[in-house]
């Protein structure tokens, strides 16, 4: 008889706690899209083989031209990258969302003017008529040097998402020009 006691009360906490757990079961609104940055940022932070080849499918045949090893110069170029998710703002009448990211990364606008005044000053310096070949090996190793020179700013961008008829979160095409403006610097 005591036995049956001391299990009702059991049984009690036990119902209790499944309850309690099973409203924190699904993550909010907020937490997905932290989660989709999240993993999206950190392809990018971590040299992730995804992105490198989107960088060699985009930039490869340029890199060999200029004798630029693709890897080596995404480890360049991301050194000293990094993010900040601020605030997830969701207006879930409109089935919108807006992240406020702050990204950190070397400014490919400024890596670009350096190059420029770079190159133009080390092939000012050559002596005789360098063929094309050694101008294009002599710029990708002034990208190269400009680039680790390069220090990184920070950039603030807004990512924003809107959930589908099956209310599933996805971001905005719009995404894509923020981060190229934030890599651009």
């Amino acid at each position: 008889m005591k036995k049956k006691l001391l299990l009702v009360p059991l049984m009690a906490v036990v119902v209790a706690c499944v309850f309690a757990l099973s409203g924190c079961g699904s993550p909010t609104v907020e937490q997905l899209i932290s989660e989709d940055l999240t993993t999206q940022l950190d392809e990018i932070k971590n040299n992730d083989e995804s992105f490198l080849d989107g960088l060699n499918k985009v930039a490869g045949k340029e890199f060999k031209r200029v004798d630029i090893k693709t890897e080596e110069y995404a480890k360049s170029y991301l050194e000293g990258f990094d993010y900040k998710i601020g605030s997830i703002v969701v207006d879930k009448d409109k089935g919108t969302a807006a992240a406020e990211v702050t990204i950190t990364c070397k400014s490919m606008s400024q890596i670009q003017e350096n190059f420029a005044t770079k190159y133009q000053e080390k092939v000012a310096a050559l002596d005789g008529s360098p063929s094309e070949d050694e101008l294009y090996k002599l710029a990708g190793q002034v990208m190269v040097d400009v680039t680790k020179a390069a220090k990184p700013k920070d950039t603030k961008v807004t990512f924003k998402y809107s959930v589908n008829d099956d209310n599933e979160w996805s971001g905005d095409d719009s995404n894509i020009s923020e981060m190229m403006s934030a890599l651009q610097g």
